[in-house]
């Protein structure tokens, strides 16, 4: 009995410690400005850049704030979003920080 006790404690402590690594390595974050859409950062939303998600987030998030513009026609529309992103940012060319989105929680206007 002491000996499964033991185990089961030191595989809940194993457990317990990667569930909260896990949790430790996203952000949630707000970025809101204009949806765009540049050669150099592809789709962008404020801080946070939308490469890598699902069509089906894509879609929910021009729906609300209209199609990316680009530097010849900006997008008219301002909106929000809130997202989890890696906590890792990467520079861009005008030396922002953008944030990869891994999951969009909510979308809205201004």
């Amino acid at each position: 009995m002491p000996r499964r006790l033991a185990i089961f404690s030191i595989c809940s402590l194993v457990l317990g410690t990667i569930t909260n690594a896990d949790a430790a390595s996203t952000l949630k974050i707000t970025c809101s400005g204009s949806l765009t859409n540049t050669r150099e950062d592809g789709v962008t939303l404020g801080q946070c850049e939308l490469n890598f998600i699902s069509v089906k987030q894509m879609n929910e998030i021009e729906d609300v704030c209209g199609l990316p513009g680009t530097s010849d026609t900006p997008a008219e529309n301002q909106c929000r979003i809130r997202a989890v992103v890696s906590p890792n940012a990467t520079s861009t060319a005008d030396h922002r920080q953008l944030y990869r989105v891994l999951e969009v929680w909510s979308v809205d206007k201004r």
